[in-house]
């Protein structure tokens, strides 16, 4: 296992998605049950859509 930061995972797999987090999702800490070797650019879209997820938890929106 490995854990690193949602930040450094994305620069270095798919920078082009850095600008649609936010700081805090950025900041997130990722625990990768195989380690980063293996990760690919769909890996790092599923890990990306879980972040977001869950930062947004318990949040209320209005129509």
């Amino acid at each position: 296992m490995q854990e690193i930061q949602l930040s450094s995972l994305v620069k270095s797999i798919s920078p082009q998605w850095l600008s649609l987090l936010t700081e805090d999702e950025l900041s997130m800490l990722i625990v990768l049950k195989h380690g980063f070797a293996n990760l690919n650019e769909g890996d790092v879209k599923e890990i990306i859509e879980a972040a977001i997820l869950e930062q947004h938890k318990g949040i209320a929106y209005l129509h």
